[in-house]
């Protein structure tokens, strides 16, 4: 016995509440950091159930089975209803068959796809319609009413003396399933500790077949089947991909480059390159001395009145430059603050009232904009200046002393 017991340590639980949470937030178990479960490394899982409840034994077989041969999300094949899932005999072999639906809301008709799953011979783990009709006679002998809208694998709580209390109105949560996992990973020490929940559907071939008996689908089946959310990104990802494909990725690995006017750059002629552009700074450099020296003879009174009135090129100006004001204009009255709220003044630059400002226009000046905006709730109050300088008497000469006054009665609520 340690005591201080470290466990029901203040400190202890406040980490590990806050770790929780960060797994949750962060996606710890992430399906790209799973493992990739083996066909051996299933058996032993499925062999380690033996000393578990026989009905929960029976549930985990099927479900760790038909989730590895079908790469189901967990997700997928907790939402399971009776109603989704049959055993169906045919003359050239038995199959169980599982239903998914894209959407919990969606029609059984249309908007779901079937899949048929078959007996693994070679391995006595993906025997999988041997775990279904075992599963199924542990249902029969719980002598429950399960009706076909009940979910096959339910909501389980395991009890103190080893039975288990069923619901089959819930589903079972994930959180369950992913504890029963993790005990059987640490009773066996041959597993590797990184299997998770996604490591089910990350096993077998990682890959699904899509057979379509018209030769044909559509884009909704095409989503559901690759799990896209709307047409749109899935259009994105073929262009994407079919661009990508295109690409060689032998040619990122050279290196040689096309200068400017058609130079090599290449580590063999370096000093070619240096030369080149020796020569052609000379030449310039040249050019510009013979322009740049004075004629003899002098200029004439016309060309120096063209010169004088030569003006110099202007760069294009945008439509900001003569819409948006630069800053917000400077008050240093009530007055002025008055007048530049809702009037307008095109002489000093300013071509709309500040009431009228746009997101825009504000930016240049944010700062000096909420005062004035401050300033403005108590404008508001009043239909002339004339009543605003009687209320605020005395307080209407300079811009701070208004605008302290105004803040003032904001807090003590006597605008």
């Amino acid at each position: 016995m340690i005591d201080p017991n470290p466990a029901q340590a203040m400190e202890t639980k406040q980490y590990v509440v806050g770790l929780q949470k960060y797994n949750r937030q962060h996606n710890i178990d992430d399906e790209k950091k799973s493992h990739p479960l083996t066909v051996h490394e299933l058996s032993l899982l499925v062999n380690s159930l033996a000393h578990l409840n026989p009905f929960m034994a029976a549930l985990l077989r099927f479900l760790l089975c038909a989730c590895y041969l079908g790469c189901f999300r967990i997700s997928e094949m907790l939402g399971l209803r009776w109603c989704d899932v049959a055993l169906v005999d045919l003359p050239g072999g038995q199959f169980v068959s599982v239903r998914l639906r894209w959407h919990k809301k969606a029609s059984v008709e249309k908007e779901c796809q079937v899949y048929n799953l078959v007996d693994e011979r070679a391995y006595p783990c993906l025997r999988v319609c041997g775990f279904y009709n075992d599963y199924v006679n542990a249902v029969g002998a719980t002598l429950m009413n399960v009706t076909k809208d009940a979910f096959v694998f339910p909501q389980v709580t395991c009890l103190i003396n080893g039975s288990v209390k069923i619901n089959w109105a819930k589903a079972m949560e994930q959180n369950f399933l992913r504890k029963q996992i993790n005990d059987l990973v640490e009773s066996t020490p041959s597993l590797s500790v990184n299997i998770s929940l996604h490591s089910m559907r990350r096993g077998g071939c990682f890959y699904r077949v899509f057979e379509s008996p018209e030769r044909k689908f559509n884009f909704r089946e095409l989503m559901a089947w690759c799990r896209w959310e709307d047409t749109k990104t899935c259009c994105e990802y073929l262009v994407t991909k079919s661009l990508s494909d295109a690409i060689d990725p032998r040619h990122l690995l050279q290196t040689r480059h096309r200068g400017p006017h058609g130079v090599n750059v290449e580590p063999t002629n370096v000093a070619e390159i240096v030369d080149q552009i020796a020569q052609y700074v000379l030449t310039h450099l040249q050019g510009d001395r013979t322009s740049s020296v004075p004629s003899s003879s002098p200029a004439t009174p016309s060309e120096l009145s063209a010169i004088a009135n030569k003006q110099p090129p202007l760069a294009q100006r945008s439509m900001q430059d003569f819409v948006v004001p630069k800053i917000i204009p400077t008050a240093r009255s009530a007055k002025d603050a008055w007048e530049q709220w809702f009037s307008v003044d095109h002489k000093n630059g300013r071509p709309c009232a500040l009431k009228d400002y746009t997101k825009s226009m504000i930016k240049s000046d944010r700062k000096k904009y909420s005062e004035r905006q401050t300033i403005a709730t108590a404008f508001n109050k009043y239909q002339s200046y004339s009543h605003f300088e009687q209320a605020y008497a005395g307080y209407t000469n300079t811009y701070s002393n208004l605008l302290h006054e105004v803040r003032k009665r904001k807090r003590e609520n006597t605008l």
